[in-house]
């Protein structure tokens, strides 16, 4: 299936975000949490992917299915185009290997990064999805634990902008799970330049405090999207961690967590993108560090921590809680809001849906219930209705994973949308 050339106004994004950071930089992060401009309003549900249509889109999926088609397993990047929408999420099935056009496909994990293309109102379309492994780095110094993931995949996606060098590669955060009796996982990024139909590995970016272990809590570290930072020259990344406490569990003795509700982690834009895809200039090379891999890779994140970026690294250091008063805490959506010039905050915790704003992208106002379901509503993507879907207005879409908790699980599991107005 060829997949169509985005349309994606990224740089037109930055510009919006830098605005509002030359008004309001003076905010910071240790500032009192400010107060929410909008009084959010939410439709009912809809059903924009029924069991069933997953289950036909799963027949049709390119390289085959070899287990089911646990769709979307993760948080969705949606990216505009000439025609439409491509949507990208992980299938939570098993992908053995297999040959496919010729070549040798699949990793012996599960998850992936899914590639359809249809409307706001049909996320799958007609056509065939394409649903891709996250093949291993040639350089396998640059993540020593691919081998070692029972899980791979990812939805959020950033496409670099067309008045940028490397113009319509694509970026995706991945979550990778370590096999133990219990949840644990890093974040890291793959890069494709072929509009999804590869994707390779580039490393880990952040490990929660908490070092693996076996016999731990499992924990929940998501898979939230790259955000730019206010004055558009860093990624931001937000996740819950664990801040280690001599114990296997995310709670001390006297049954205090030690838990954050959101952390964030950054690096430079500009780095990001020449380790992933290379220099703007060939002659650039010159001069590379020596102890940096020459192939594809990423660069060290930074943990915010105690009002500092330089102290904390993202693999394993510690962390500060953007938002400590928070009565919620699980999946996390951010995305830029231009009709209020602020960030905006979804939160789930597979039952609720909480909301909070920040205008700095550090301090954030306290999050207030959106609303709650009897089932597991989980992987919340706000979606924008203009030109970038990454970009929010006054109203804007919030699309979901929705599973029964009976034990039909992803037979009877759907993607549905919500549909959120300030007032």
């Amino acid at each position: 299936m060829a997949i169509q050339a985005r349309l994606v106004q990224t740089s037109l994004a930055a510009l919006v975000l830098f605005a509002a950071y030359c008004q309001l930089s003076s905010i910071s992060a240790t500032a009192e949490a400010p107060t929410a401009l909008c009084s959010p309003v939410l439709t009912k549900p809809i059903v924009v992917a029924s069991p069933t249509q997953r289950l036909q889109a799963g027949q049709r999926a390119q390289p085959p299915l070899t287990d089911i088609f646990a769709w979307p397993d993760t948080p969705l990047g949606v990216i505009k185009t000439a025609t439409g929408y491509e949507f990208f999420g992980s299938d939570g099935g098993y992908h053995a290997q297999q040959t496919w056009e010729g070549n040798l496909v699949g990793n012996n994990k599960g998850g992936s990064i899914v590639v359809t293309s249809g409307t706001l109102d049909k996320p799958l379309g007609s056509g065939d999805p394409l649903n891709i492994s996250i093949t291993r780095n040639p350089d396998p110094a640059v993540d020593p634990n691919y081998l070692s993931y029972g899980y791979m995949g990812g939805g959020p996606v950033y496409q670099i902008p067309p008045d940028m060098p490397h113009a319509g590669a694509l970026l995706a955060t991945y979550h990778a799970e370590l096999p133990t009796d219990a949840l644990y996982a890093a974040l890291g990024l793959a890069a494709s330049t072929d509009n999804g139909r590869h994707w390779t590995d580039l490393g880990e970016i952040i490990r929660l405090n908490q070092a693996y272990a076996l016999g731990l809590d499992g924990f929940e570290i998501g898979d939230g999207p790259l955000v730019l930072s206010p004055d558009g020259r860093y990624f931001y990344l937000y996740f819950p961690d664990w801040i280690a406490n001599g114990t296997l569990h995310t709670t001390k003795p006297t049954g205090a967590s030690t838990t954050t509700h959101v952390s964030v982690a950054r690096a430079l834009v500009s780095s990001v993108l020449e380790a992933a895809f290379g220099p703007a200039q060939p002659s650039a090379a010159v001069g590379l560090d020596p102890a940096l891999p020459l192939g594809p890779h990423t660069v060290a994140f930074e943990k915010f921590y105690e009002g500092k970026w330089d102290l904390q690294p993202g693999l394993g250091g510690a962390s500060t809680d953007l938002s400590p008063k928070s009565a919620y805490s699980g999946y996390i959506d951010i995305h830029f809001n231009s009709a209020l010039k602020r960030y905006v905050m979804i939160i789930s915790n597979d039952t609720n849906f909480a909301y909070a704003e920040s205008v700095d992208g550090l301090t954030w106002t306290v999050p207030t219930l959106l609303g709650n379901f009897d089932t597991i509503a989980a992987y919340p993507t706000a979606v924008g209705l203009g030109d970038d879907p990454h970009i929010l207005g006054s109203s804007y879409y919030i699309y979901f994973t929705h599973l029964p908790t009976d034990d039909t699980g992803w037979t009877n599991g759907s993607l549905q949308r919500l549909t959120l107005t300030c007032q």
